[in-house]
């Protein structure tokens, strides 16, 4: 055991004692000694705690006490950082606590324990630590510790703000058995990410509505091309509505299963409209690519756009405005410069496999112009990243003000929510895939989420795992993409040896919409 000397025979010290307009610390008298060492916990980037038992039983000797450290000091005093403390010491040994703050990521700090009695001031041993190297680092490490050498392809990007502090990449985007070759995966790799437009698409609307002076509750009847039949209660539907998959849309067959091509086309759309809504399906939500897909019609309508009532013409021209507008006004002011729709033939594609990989070949999902809107975006994790992170966890404004910034996330515009005991996170997940021969289902899974504390994590992955045609990897913690993110993020905030956190739940039950979007 350590021990503070008992008797202590020296000249008073008077604190705080005013040489010129400096304050001069108590200078530390040598027969007073503090040999108790300082333990630190709980440390994380920012933060630590740091811990002293002293063992004197002489308490009524010592009137404060507490810790003091720095990140330049070897030998801290009180006029660096400092904890401290008065309650009174009734008894020996007695254990304090200090909540260490504002520390900085990955830095080494010197710490140690004082006490001060009515005599003077002794500082304890020098004990060294080193904070965590910060949140989005554990995160990076939990995500290439998961998902490496799984056998898919898979690259990832996180930002802080609108800075990319973490990226990686692992498996292949083109396995040996194409004609491509093997390529290997990595942040700048480009693949269909399926919904994750949407939540572009949502951002080109607000834009251009604000712009134009219209509002999401407005109805879309009259920014409809003129030849088209509006079905029964169409003219409730509005911009939230379609937005918010409210409208009320359903589907051709009536069952609420999320249609593709043959429900996002030109003549898809068309046939969606004339089909019309029932008030008993209207403002309940039902997930459904035609509710943006209409957008990529309605934005050129906005624009002002004539229609002419040659389907053809009206179809390749919507197609040009739609892109051109998002690539210039959302995609470009977010600082990428980048074809967000695959023309002609990828000199690199990336194909889409099954997990476990059966050995066949994979698939390219080829040119979505005819049913963009709700999908059909090629971007890489870096990319996406760089988007979604400015857009949504910055200040700047160039590609939205902040009053739409706020509107898109809380009213869940292109996008959802989760509630878990580490805060609210927002998300969209991407989802695309075919039968394969073998009867197992080849595709892509892809994710955006915004976390607390303005981090941004982009996910994708090249194949779906067998059975649910999912994300390739599945836990007691974890279903799907996005409760894998959710999962991964609580997993990095716990810095080994700490306790686990306290909730066991699997993280897919935190999710707004759990099904696949």
């Amino acid at each position: 055991m350590h021990a503070i000397s008992a008797r202590v025979f020296l000249i008073l010290l008077l604190v705080g004692t005013l040489v010129g307009s400096c304050v001069v610390e108590p200078t530390p008298v040598e027969d007073l000694t503090l040999t108790d060492s300082t333990t630190v916990s709980q440390r994380l980037d920012v933060s630590a705690t740091a811990t002293t038992t002293l063992t004197d039983d002489g308490p009524g000797q010592i009137k404060r006490y507490g810790h003091v450290w720095s990140d330049e000091n070897p030998e801290p005093t009180i006029s660096d950082p400092k904890s401290e403390w008065s309650k009174a010491i009734t008894a020996l040994p007695f254990t304090y606590q200090s909540t260490l703050t504002n520390l900085t990521a990955n830095k080494t700090y010197y710490i140690r324990a004082y006490i001060e009695n009515e005599d003077g001031l002794a500082y304890g041993p020098v004990t060294t630590f080193q904070t965590q190297p910060g949140l989005a680092l554990r995160l990076a490490a939990t995500l290439d510790d998961s998902l490496k050498g799984r056998d898919f392809g898979y690259s990832y990007a996180i930002f802080e703000k609108g800075e990319m502090v973490a990226s990686g990449g692992g498996g292949l985007q083109s396995r040996s058995v194409e004609s491509a070759g093997a390529i290997p995966f990595n942040v700048d790799t480009k693949m269909h990410v399926a919904s994750m437009t949407k939540t572009l698409t949502a951002m080109a609307f607000l834009k251009l509505a604000a712009e134009k002076g219209i509002k999401p509750a407005d109805p879309i009847s009259k920014y409809l091309p003129d030849g088209w039949q509006q079905g029964l209660n169409l003219e409730k539907v509005t911009f939230h509505d379609l937005l918010t998959h409210r409208s009320g849309i359903i589907g051709l067959q009536n069952n609420c299963r999320n249609g593709a091509y043959t429900e996002n086309y030109w003549y898809g759309l068309k046939a969606i409209v004339a089909k019309g809504v029932q008030l008993q399906h209207y403002g309940n939500h039902c997930y459904q690519n035609a509710n943006f897909g209409l957008l990529r019609i309605l934005i050129p309508a906005l624009l002002g756009y004539q229609f002419t009532g040659n389907d053809q013409i009206d179809d390749t021209r919507t197609q040009q405005l739609y892109e051109e507008y998002l690539r210039k006004n959302i995609i470009e002011k977010a600082g990428i410069s980048t074809p967000l729709l695959l023309t002609g033939s990828a000199q690199s594609p990336t194909y889409g496999y099954d997990y476990p990989y059966s050995g066949t070949r994979g698939f390219v999902p080829g040119n979505f112009a005819s049913t963009a809107g709700a999908y059909g975006f090629y971007l890489s994790a870096r990319e996406a990243a760089t988007i979604y992170a400015k857009v949504l966890s910055t200040s700047e404004e160039s590609v939205l003000p902040a009053a739409l910034k706020e509107q898109l996330l809380t009213n869940g515009y292109g996008s959802y929510s989760a509630l878990t005991p580490d805060g609210r996170f927002s998300y969209h997940d991407g989802w695309w895939y075919i039968s394969s021969g073998n009867g197992k289902a080849q595709g892509f899974r892809s994710a955006w989420i915004k976390a607390p504390n303005d981090i941004t994590v982009v996910l994708l992955v090249n194949a779906l795992r067998e059975g649910d045609n999912l994300f390739p990897l599945k836990s007691a913690r974890y279903l799907d993409i996005t409760s894998f993110l959710l999962w991964a993020h609580s997993n990095a905030r716990v810095v080994k040896p700490l306790s686990r956190i306290s909730y066991e739940a699997n993280f897919h039950d935190y999710l707004q919409y759990p099904e696949p979007h």
